[in-house]
């Protein structure tokens, strides 16, 4: 008989928080996004992968940069690298990202800050990025690659939108730089009458199934890990959501982290 798993740690995030986004660090962190919905605020916290430990609490983009009424709760976790995660903003009246902040969460401060620039990609030799501007009406976007450790320039590639594009499609993907596995969504048809993600490693096969509530109303979602064709874990990730809960769980090296009525990470080593 399969041995039972069990939890490694829990984080609640607090204050009617929901866990947002997850990442992760070098060497043995994970950076939280955490939103209040009614509060119009976002915040970050790094854990410790051991323990759950919280290393930075409740980092917050506007407490060192304050930004207008109108767009202070607009920041978000762009991506990582090495020991740093870098926040974004968001352009006045539009979805596109605006600014690179560096956050060291050992420090707990902006070890760098590109206020004038949008992330791109993820390269191996720094981080690809635009300034938006405009010439005789006309939108232009200015390259730069920056170096991801303190920010500095390491190529001016200006308004030349070719060699640029040729970096991009040398881009690294977050899954790769973070050595994790995103679940695989087995039937892309959620008007049917259940949605099934999984994701597979070795003799391990994790798996959450969205099927419609009780009654009718919205979808559960059930999460069930099984060795060798046997469960050895289970739980309820949400009752009732407006729309199946897509993309809430996410394996590194052999460690599952998953997000449960998002107001919870639940950390469960293989």
């Amino acid at each position: 008989m399969a041995e039972k798993l069990s939890r490694l740690w829990r984080y609640a995030p607090g204050d009617g928080m929901y866990v947002w986004r997850i990442m992760f660090l070098e060497p043995d962190l994970l950076v939280c996004e955490k939103r209040q919905p009614n509060g119009n605020a976002t915040f970050f916290s790094c854990l410790s992968l051991p323990t759950g430990n919280e290393v930075l609490k409740d980092f917050s983009l506007d407490t060192c940069l304050p930004l207008d009424e109108e767009r202070k709760w607009l920041s978000g976790l762009e991506t990582t690298r090495g020991t740093l995660f870098y926040i974004h903003s968001y352009r006045s009246n539009s979805p596109e990202h605006m600014g690179i902040w560096a956050v060291d969460p050992y420090k707990g401060k902006i070890a760098w800050a590109r206020p004038e620039a949008a992330f791109v990609a993820n390269l191996s030799e720094g981080m690809l990025a635009y300034e938006a501007g405009s010439f005789a009406g006309f939108p232009e976007r200015h390259y730069r690659l920056f170096d991801c450790r303190n920010g500095e320039v390491l190529d001016d590639i200006g308004e030349d939108s070719k060699k640029a594009n040729m970096l991009r499609r040398r881009s690294l993907s977050d899954e790769k730089l973070q050595n994790v596995l995103l679940p695989v969504l087995a039937d892309p048809d959620i008007s049917g009458s259940g949605v099934i993600e999984y994701i597979e490693h070795g003799s391990v096969r994790i798996v959450v199934e969205h099927v419609p509530g009780t009654g009718g109303k919205g979808y559960d979602a059930y999460l069930t890990i099984a060795r060798d064709g046997a469960p050895v874990y289970s739980d309820m990730l949400v009752q009732g959501s407006g729309t199946p809960y897509v993309n809430y769980f996410i394996l590194r090296n052999v460690t599952l982290y998953y997000i449960r009525n998002l107001n919870e990470l639940i950390s469960v080593r293989l």
